[in-house]
Parts: structure tokens; C-alpha cells; sequence
């Protein structure tokens, strides 16, 4: 068998990756400029230059893009971080501000994921599952903690992530609401840290 043909599966799995990836793209680009309500999915083909059934090769709906984006959006930010020396909550700390200081940024792309029903997991339960998930990326950072004696071991990593993404969750979807009163989310993470971190420590 030659060289090239031995290559081509690798090729053609990364020009797959590369369409999906554009496809992507241009729909979280529109969905920031016109909202989520308002773009199609005839609108994100025309913009990633692709048919409407080459759109549904890669994606089952629009919210799948969401789904997608809300999914791996912090995994290359977690990935530096586990790569990192220093404590683990000086880490997550840091990981808190750039994500405050990004969703502030993109407030309009975070709402249109609040409210298309694109994240949930009662619906669809194998977004907790997914291996390709941030969350995963979360899970090997708590796992360090517990290998350096810094977070307790009374609960495990995976359970420790998920409290601690409940938390941010919610302290997300307070900034979206203005509750109590509009206010600083990078402030907000902040504080919800520092209350994690008491329960978490060992």
C-alpha cells in the first residue's frame, strides 16, 4: 500500500474536523451579530459556504452549535492551567478571572446559550458524560489537589468538579438576570472561589 494512501484517513478525518469547525464558527459568529432567535440554519450555511444538508452532516440542529461551544469553550484554558506549577487554587482562580473577563465579552453569545435550551442535561444526560467535555479537563485539575494534599479526599474529583460547576453555573446565571442588581461577574467568581474553597480544602 503507498504512503498516500495510507495517510488519507488522517487527512480526511482532519478536513471533517475543519468543516465542523468552520461551521461552528460561523454560526457563533452570527449568533453574536443577530441573536440566536434570528439566524437560520439556511443563514449559518450560507456564511460557512456549505448546502443546508452538508450543515446536518456535522450538526442535528442549530443548538448543537451552542451545545458544542458551551461544552469545549474553557477546555484549552483548563488544559494550560493543569500544565501550570503552582496550587490548585491559585490556578482556578485565575481560570475564574479570564472567564469572567471573557463572558462579559460575550454576553450576547451566553445568553442565546441561557436561553436555547442548548446545555441541559436532564434533557440530554450524556452532556455529563461527555469525554470531550471541559469538565473533564476540571476533573484532572481537583485530581491534582488530591495528590498534593490540597483538597480533601472526602469527596472525589468528579464529584468536587461538579460541585464546583453547579456553583459557577449559578453564579453565572445571576450575572445573565441582573440578580439581585447588576453587578461584576469576575467579583461574583471571585467570592463564589473563595466559598468553595472552605469546603474543598483538606
Amino acid at each position: 500500500m503507498s504512503s498516500s494512501l495510507q495517510l488519507q484517513p488522517g487527512l480526511r478525518e482532519r478536513k471533517k474536523a475543519s468543516q465542523r469547525e468552520s461551521i461552528l464558527q460561523a454560526g457563533l459568529d452570527l449568533f453574536r451579530k443577530h441573536g440566536y432567535e434570528a439566524t437560520t440554519v439556511d443563514d449559518i450555511a450560507r456564511a460557512a459556504n456549505i448546502s443546508q444538508p452538508t450543515f446536518y452532516k456535522y450538526f442535528p440542529a442549530k443548538d448543537a452549535l451552542l451545545r458544542d461551544f458551551v461544552l469545549t469553550a474553557s477546555t484549552q484554558a483548563l488544559e494550560a492551567l493543569v500544565a501550570m506549577p503552582g496550587s490548585v487554587e491559585l490556578r482556578l482562580r485565575q481560570f475564574f478571572r479570564g472567564l469572567g473577563t471573557y463572558m462579559t465579552a460575550e454576553r450576547k453569545l451566553w445568553y442565546a446559550i441561557a436561553t436555547s435550551n442548548a446545555y441541559n442535561p436532564v434533557r440530554d444526560p450524556e452532556v455529563l458524560h461527555d469525554p470531550a467535555a471541559a469538565t473533564r479537563t476540571l476533573e484532572r485539575l481537583i485530581a491534582q489537589g488530591h495528590k498534593s494534599g490540597e483538597l480533601t479526599r472526602t469527596l472525589s474529583a468528579v464529584r468536587l468538579a461538579s460541585a464546583l460547576e453547579g456553583l459557577m453555573l449559578r453564579t453565572c446565571l445571576e450575572w445573565g438576570a441582573n440578580f439581585p442588581k447588576p453587578h461584576n461577574l469576575s467579583t461574583a467568581l471571585d467570592q463564589t472561589l473563595t466559598f468553595y474553597m472552605r469546603a474543598a480544602r483538606a
